[in-house]
């Protein structure tokens, strides 16, 4: 039995595809710096860390936890 000619299909898109672009922007999310507080009854609160000043002093303190932190494990 002859088989039947193909039928064509439609362009495939070049670069990167939309499943991945997403995959990708999540990821990055994923690692962005995040401030997350916990109010009195435990109910945690993100703070924006472009805009609020608490977040920005919150992020160096960490970064200076982090960074004694690394400088003892060196040692």
């Amino acid at each position: 039995m002859p088989r039947l000619p193909r039928r064509p299909s439609a362009p495939r898109p070049r670069g990167v595809s939309g499943a991945v672009a997403a995959t990708l922007r999540r990821r990055r999310a994923a690692r962005a710096p995040r401030v997350i507080v916990r109010d009195r009854t435990g109910e945690p609160r993100v703070l924006d860390t472009a805009e609020d000043p608490l977040a920005k002093a919150l992020l160096d303190a960490a970064d200076d936890l982090i960074s004694a932190a690394q400088r003892g494990l060196k040692a």
